[in-house]
């Protein structure tokens, strides 16, 4: 009776992960198995298709067949993390594993098909919003754990995943939000390892790799940090996924008492044991004179062994026996003296003190909410009077409050929008030199240092104090900042011009006049600026052409 009244109420949120970690150090190896089978070839699908996209001259070719195969991939995740879930919950209910079919497999990417789809655009929405994300992650979340069990139809999946979405809200709540800052601490270590690991292999091993020769690229490399949120995103997805599972399982309890069978099933065993070893020991103990002759004989000896014992001795020997670890629980529990408040508070860690607000401000409005709901369900049920003329005034009276709330929650919003860009007086801007212009003699001065109109001015600038060699390698430098700026190459101190020309070969398939004209300029860039030819006015305008050619991509 116990069990059943503690499975009526709300779990905490910390309880309820607790128990999903515990689930899953429990759970068969094919269960997280059929979760990764399912997962991977997504993540790796999407992961191909966002660096295809962004990267590949071919892009928009490749679309619609890209979309078409993430998706294929996306319904086949969805399918298998439908079997992980319904593994997960067999499980619970205390039932052998499943066997599963092409049948049951297909009915489950149906049912995702139909469902899932939906989620990539509603929960996008509803994120911002926090609230409402509270009542639609776990809808979905609740399809994918019932859709391989015995569902007969997809209305049955959909009133039975929002049943559950509704039960125990602020559970929920408190689940997605403590899971939003685990995911964000995961993520952040990972990307600390991608990270820092290359820099210690080049300290301790001299390993040089493309994050060490220039980490600011890698660090804001889109690819890098996708997939280090997929990575992320695999650690901690199968911990939701066996969270929402107990709390289908104990929604669905309060309707079936599944846990109580459950519970009757795991006793059912042990009990079978113990009922085998106790008949055992009666046929093994013989017949029972010779055993009640020497209990009798046993009982007369104590009897004289306690005449002997003194009265002091023997409550001595009594408190010593009552005071051992295997009698101490049968004694009274001495309470424990009141805290003081301010010692108590001392105690509470920061993180209790906000879960503690969050949950109080949650339930203020919850709370206003439910009240709103009750005084419209009052109004509803009173008895509608007639007014003048048969004009009810009451229900007109609903329309125009509803209208005036929205009225007003209008005007608030765009007070708000208004107050804020308004906010606060302009910052004074601190007044800071120009940083120098970049000694372009120098061999150590590189393309990135300055954008493409910076290089073009200074080589400008140089070409009208007659210094047509440095204003030639100016011009050099604002095409290689050129191609950056598009992606075409990626600027490292350790490339030479000829790998920029085989990185620009490979990356420029729709524009097949630059590699030629780049090839021409480093060609003539490096006969003036490595070898003895001398630069020339007409030498620098046809470079200078060339620059604009490689601009314009023709």
């Amino acid at each position: 009776m116990f069990r059943r009244k503690r499975s009526l109420e709300e779990k905490p949120a910390t309880e309820l992960i607790e128990e999903a970690f515990q689930l899953l150090r429990r759970a068969p190896a094919s269960a997280l198995a059929s979760y990764f089978v399912g997962s991977l070839p997504f993540v790796l699908g999407l992961l191909y298709f966002w660096s295809d996209m962004a990267r590949s001259a071919f892009a928009e070719e490749r679309l619609l067949s890209g979309s078409l195969a993430v998706t294929v991939l996306f319904i086949w995740m969805k399918a298998w993390h439908s079997l992980y879930a319904h593994q997960l919950l067999t499980r619970l209910c205390g039932e052998p594993a499943p066997r599963w079919s092409l049948k049951r497999f297909l009915r489950a990417a149906l049912y995702q098909t139909i469902v899932q789809p939906a989620g990539l655009i509603i929960l996008p929405i509803a994120l911002p919003l926090i609230v409402p994300f509270g009542w639609t992650y776990p809808f979905f979340t609740n399809a994918t754990v019932f859709a391989a069990g015995d569902v007969p139809d997809i209305k049955t999946l959909v009133r039975k995943s929002w049943q559950q979405a509704r039960l125990w809200p602020m559970q929920s709540q408190y689940v997605i939000f403590a899971f939003k800052f685990f995911g964000l601490f995961v993520f952040l270590n990972l990307f600390a390892a991608v990270y820092f690991v290359p820099f210690l292999m080049k300290s301790l091993l001299g390993i040089e790799t493309m994050i060490t020769r220039s980490p600011g690229a890698a660090l804001m490399n889109t690819t890098v940090l996708a997939g280090v949120a997929a990575v992320a995103w695999l650690c901690v997805d199968p911990v939701i996924k066996a969270t929402f599972v107990l709390r289908c399982f104990y929604g669905e309890s309060l309707r079936t008492g599944q846990d109580l069978r459950a519970e009757l099933k795991s006793f059912a065993t042990p009990a079978r044991a113990a009922a085998a070893a106790l008949v055992a020991l009666l046929l093994g103990l013989g017949s029972p004179g010779p055993l009640r002759a020497a209990e009798a004989k046993e009982q007369s000896a104590v009897g004289n062994r306690q005449s002997a014992i003194p009265p002091k001795a023997l409550d001595r020997s009594i408190d010593e026996v009552i005071q051992k670890r295997e009698y101490s629980w049968r004694l009274p529990r001495e309470a424990e003296p009141k805290k003081a408040p301010e010692e108590k508070e001392r105690k509470e860690g920061f993180i209790a003190k906000a879960f503690k607000s969050i949950e109080s401000g949650l339930k203020r409005v919850l709370g206003w909410i439910g009240d709103f709901i009750d005084w419209l369900g009052q109004q509803n049920r009173r008895p509608k009077t007639p007014g003048i003329g048969g004009f009810n005034l009451g229900a007109a009276i609903k329309p125009l409050l509803f209208v005036l709330i929205v009225v007003l929650v209008g005007v608030l919003v765009w007070l708000v929008v208004r107050v804020w860009k308004r906010r606060g007086p302009a910052e004074d801007i601190a007044a800071e030199p120009l940083a120098p212009m970049p000694n372009v003699a120098d061999e150590n001065v590189g393309a990135e240092q300055l954008p493409e109109e910076g290089w073009v001015r200074l080589a400008r600038d140089l070409l009208q104090r007659g210094e047509l060699r440095l204003a030639l390698r100016a011009f050099y430098l604002a095409s290689l900042a050129m191609l950056a700026g598009r992606n075409l190459i990626t600027l490292a101190k350790f490339k030479s011009n000829r790998d920029y020309e085989r990185e620009l070969l490979r990356r420029s398939h729709a524009l097949q006049e630059v590699p030629r004209v780049f090839s021409e300029n480093v060609t003539v860039f490096e006969r003036a600026w490595y070898g003895l030819h001398e630069v020339t006015p007409e030498m620098l305008d046809h470079f200078s052409s060339n620059v604009e050619r490689i601009q314009t991509g023709s």
